[in-house]
């Protein structure tokens, strides 16, 4: 894997001024927009970008990410009600979204259903009349540095470096998005009596679903002939699926970047990366066991695509050297500087 050139800090801090003004003088009537932005942060990880910078995104890809986004969303919250995610009636991707999970047990299993491209075309159509051409709108005026708002080819085109500041910043735009969020939710009448003073609902609305990777549990075990992935002990009992990429730098659920380990392992390594050994270990297995995993995750009714997942890891270990980051190794106290060549094991 060749280096991706960096944004400069001077184009970082003007980016994230832009955010911080759209989260605090936009105008948001649903929470689409803040469901946008975190559809666009999470693909820029995903996909390279041109030689001018610029990164065109499709709108059915986006549609379909925005889905994802809701999908744990439209449960009802503590059991009780489904969340009003708009300051009138619900809005119209969330009853969208609710009617597909109402016949799907996994969101997996929603995208290999019959009526998953109608969904994704009915979202992006609401995505186009709503969101797309109002999230670059500022104390009342337009300010398109995210994107021209014309489509080129059904796709958005993000400005050149954009795509770049998004991988950059991804951590704190993420934190940025997700809690002005939860605020929003806060204020919506509706949602007063359901949530609460306090509540546990960021990890309601983010949180990774983790009753659905415990079908991952059995099968990666006995891939992984029993042991532990990191310290290669025996596992008597349990373990842990673990986020091989943090869930905290890349908060969604790819098969690939699943790994069983010792609970004890999985709570040391905790948000750090990996330490080369590692990287190794699971490139190989990624590769060595294509087929293995392909039926593992089918049979889960997990999303998986080795590709993107490799990506991610990509721009994980590249802003983890880029700032100097620690990463973990099985058996050792603490945690070591991340050597330079971990791109021999992400080509």
């Amino acid at each position: 894997m060749s280096e991706r050139p960096e944004a400069s800090a001077a184009a970082q801090i003007a980016f994230i001024r832009d955010i911080q003004r759209l989260l605090e003088e936009g105008q948001f009537v649903a929470s689409y927009k803040f469901a946008l932005l975190l559809a666009i942060a999470e693909l820029c990880l995903e996909r390279e970008t041109e030689a001018d910078g610029t990164l065109k995104l499709p709108l059915r890809d986006i549609a379909a990410r925005i889905i994802e986004l809701y999908w744990p969303q439209v449960a009802p919250f503590r059991g009780e009600s489904v969340l009003s995610q708009n300051t009138g009636r619900q809005a119209v991707i969330l009853h969208a979204v609710e009617q597909a999970r109402s016949s799907s047990s996994t969101f997996s299993e929603a995208r290999r259903k019959r009526g998953w491209s109608g969904l994704v075309t009915k979202v992006s159509r609401h995505v186009l009349e709503m969101p797309l051409w109002r999230l670059q709108s500022i104390g009342g005026s337009r300010h398109p540095f995210l994107y021209e708002e014309r489509l080129v080819s059904d796709a958005v085109e993000l400005k050149p470096g954009v795509a770049l500041c998004f991988r950059s910043l991804h951590s704190v735009v993420v934190a940025l998005v997700q809690s002005a969020w939860i605020r929003y939710l806060h204020r919506v009448p509706a949602n007063r009596a359901v949530i609460g003073p306090d509540s546990d609902l960021a990890e309601f609305l983010f949180g990774s679903e983790r009753n659905a990777l415990a079908p991952l549990r059995k099968p990666l075990l006995d891939l992984q002939a029993g042991r532990c992935f990191y310290c290669g002990g025996r596992i008597a009992a349990g373990g842990d699926v673990d986020h091989f990429i943090p869930w905290s730098r890349y908060p969604r659920d790819l098969g690939h970047n699943f790994v069983l380990a010792h609970a004890k392992c999985n709570a040391a390594k905790s948000d750090l990366l990996a330490d080369i050994p590692h990287l190794s270990a699971w490139t190989e297995r990624n590769d060595r066991d294509r087929v293995a995993l392909d039926v593992i995750f089918q049979g889960a009714k997990v999303l998986h695509d080795e590709p993107t997942t490799k990506r991610v890891a990509g721009w994980a270990y590249e802003n983890a050297e880029r700032s100097g980051g620690m990463v973990w190794r099985a058996g050792e106290a603490a945690p070591r500087a991340l050597a330079g060549n971990w791109r021999t094991y992400i080509s």
